[in-house]
């Protein structure tokens, strides 16, 4: 029996294996879409992108933090020149002062010799001989010559004082100049600071501008979240401080009722007398408790925070204090005072000592180059950095000052 087996036709299988040896020859150039890995790629692009992004940010942090710092410490050095400088004004001043009064002096002195010469000049001066020869009686002699020698005295004196105003006059007027030098260099001096930090300011808005919004936008995340780690470390500690106060007063509370106990247990054992006595006694020991307890201060530095608060989205502007703009340091001042002026830089602050009880309107002496003002519950206002504004932040000090 034959079999029978279906049948191509001779177009179709040369059709068909013509496809199979076009597919054949493609070889790998064509492949199958790998979703898994094209993702995977895709995700290792991104967090390579991030990371570089990151760095980015992060290098530009710290060039800007760096840059801050030296502007901060040229603030000081800025104050500190211009306090040598007046304190040196103040010297000349002083100068000036005394070489205008020995001035005076010299000239009245002068007028009393020159009015002895010209007095002699038109009476004929007595000397010596004159004396001698003139004289009738010994007595006239002797008077004559007492006379004399008082007029020699007087006029020796009136050189002499004369020369002392001069060598007054001219120890002043060394002193002037001396004091001339140094506030003429420590003008120079801050105007050199000054330069420099206006050239660091618009270095670091120029570093700033030229990142790209993705490094900013990082740069400013990574400030806040430095913010946020700080709020909640300053969290922390308030509320440590809040449990042992808490702790205590329970102690205390616990103490006192066990006093209690005790003399309630002796008043009953007693007399009669002996329970009014102690009652007497309890109400004397109240009445002093309440006394001690209304002794206590009041102070909440509540004029400076409130300035503090008033101050609140001001620019950071580099040297300043107020009313437009302020740095660290003429923050504070201002706050302190009341006054546009400053009284002081985050350097001299931070060498005041620390408070262990910390209270709302002292200083947070952040750094020796930075301050701001406590305003309690672990936060201080402060005028950060170039480009920032005054602003509440997390106190983040290592101290904690008072004027």
């Amino acid at each position: 029996m034959t079999s029978k087996h279906p049948t191509v036709p001779r177009r179709t299988f040369v059709s068909g294996a013509a496809a199979v040896a076009a597919l054949s020859a493609l070889g790998p150039a064509i492949a199958f879409a790998d979703p898994v890995s094209d993702a995977q790629s895709a995700l290792d692009s991104a967090n390579a992108a991030a990371a570089d992004k990151q760095a980015q940010a992060e290098s530009a942090l710290s060039s800007l933090n760096a840059m801050q710092d030296s502007l901060d410490q040229a603030s000081d050095e800025y104050q500190d020149a211009l306090d040598a400088q007046q304190d040196a004004q103040n010297k000349m001043d002083e100068a000036q002062r005394q070489i205008d009064e020995s001035t005076a002096k010299i000239e009245e002195l002068q007028g009393k010799i020159s009015t002895r010469v010209r007095g002699a000049y038109r009476t004929g001066g007595s000397t010596f001989l004159d004396v001698l020869t003139g004289s009738s009686s010994f007595e006239e002699f002797a008077t004559g010559l007492d006379l004399l020698d008082k007029m020699s005295q007087e006029d020796a004196q009136l050189v002499a004082s004369v020369k002392d105003e001069r060598a007054t006059q001219q120890a002043a007027y060394d002193e002037y100049q001396a004091q001339k030098e140094v506030a003429d260099q420590k003008a120079a001096e801050a105007e050199q600071k000054k330069n420099e930090a206006e050239a660091l300011v618009a270095q670091y808005q120029q570093t700033y501008d030229s990142l790209s919004a993705e490094v900013q936008q990082l740069i400013e995340q990574k400030r806040q979240a430095q913010e946020d780690l700080n709020a909640a470390q300053a969290q922390a500690r308030l509320e440590e401080q809040q449990r042992q106060a808490a702790a205590a007063a329970a102690a205390a509370a616990a103490q006192e009722q066990a006093a209690q106990q005790q003399r309630s247990s002796n008043s009953s054992s007693g007399s009669a007398s002996g329970s009014s006595g102690s009652s007497s006694g309890s109400s004397g020991s109240s009445s002093g408790s309440g006394s001690s307890s209304g002794s206590s201060g009041s102070y909440s530095g509540g004029d400076a925070v409130s300035r503090a608060y008033s101050c609140l989205g001001r620019p950071y502007v580099w040297g300043a204090v107020g009313p437009d703009g302020y740095d660290c340091s003429g923050l504070v001042s201002y706050c302190i005072t009341g006054r546009h002026s400053r009284i002081g830089t985050a350097s001299s602050f931070y060498s005041l000592p620390a408070v262990s009880n910390p209270r709302p309107g002292d200083i947070v002496a952040c750094s020796s180059h930075h301050c701001a003002i406590y305003i309690g519950n672990g936060q201080m206002i402060e005028a950060p950095h170039t480009g920032a504004v005054v602003r509440v932040s997390a106190i983040r000090g290592t101290k904690i000052v008072r004027m």
